[in-house]
């Protein structure tokens, strides 16, 4: 689904489309945040480089590449860290700076694989909080893929349920209106996990009784 919308892949059937338009190809619009907190970025650039690198290719100036990933790299709460090389940092300030990177390319969806799969328990309850703020500083449209489903309803707006490959769409899509930040002992936060809940273990039952 992400490579649909990252204009990676071509969809068999029907119509991809973003803000009206279809999806013909990758653009700037739409930016991509990986699971590898390692490979993404660059070994050989600073925090500031790595976040200018977008811009810089988009031709920008010097100054203005300099004002760009300032403001993003504040964003993410890494000021004072621009001239670190990525070997220098967290697993957690690495997806920081992968996710500055981004943005500062000025897309208007930003696809995430997993991105806090690899990093401990409380890095990625930190950055889970955090990235709820950058959504709502930044307007951007957030399309999230995890496995995790008290991740899924204390980030997601929209929460779509997959089913079982091969030939696999969306069982169900639930809106959650709940306020954030979200508290995961509110009983509405548990009715809606248990909900998820059921809709996997019908899918992961059906998987089993096929073997």
């Amino acid at each position: 689904m992400l490579k649909l919308v990252a204009g990676t892949a071509s969809a068999t059937e029907g119509a991809v489309t973003t803000f009206g338009a279809p999806i013909i190809g990758p653009a700037q619009s739409r930016g991509m945040v990986f699971q590898s907190i390692d490979g993404p970025l660059f070994d050989w650039l600073t925090v500031q480089d790595n976040v200018a690198f977008g811009p810089k290719m988009a031709g920008a100036s010097k100054t203005e590449r300099k004002e760009i990933a300032g403001r993003y790299i504040e964003l993410v709460g890494l000021k004072g860290h621009e001239g670190k090389f990525p070997h220098e940092l967290s697993g957690g300030m690495k997806q920081r700076v992968q996710i500055a990177r981004t943005l500062a390319a000025g897309p208007k969806i930003i696809l995430m694989d997993e991105p806090f799969a690899a990093l401990d328990a409380l890095t990625r309850r930190v950055l889970q909080r955090e990235l709820v703020r950058i959504w709502s500083e930044t307007g951007c449209t957030f399309v999230y893929v995890t496995h995790d489903i008290r991740e899924a309803v204390l980030l997601g707006q929209r929460i779509g349920v997959m089913t079982r490959g091969p030939r696999a769409n969306i069982r169900q899509v639930y809106d959650i209106e709940l306020p954030y930040p979200r508290d995961d002992l509110d009983s509405r936060f548990a009715n809606i996990v248990r909900s998820l809940e059921a809709d996997i273990e019908t899918e992961a039952s059906g998987q089993w009784a096929d073997i």
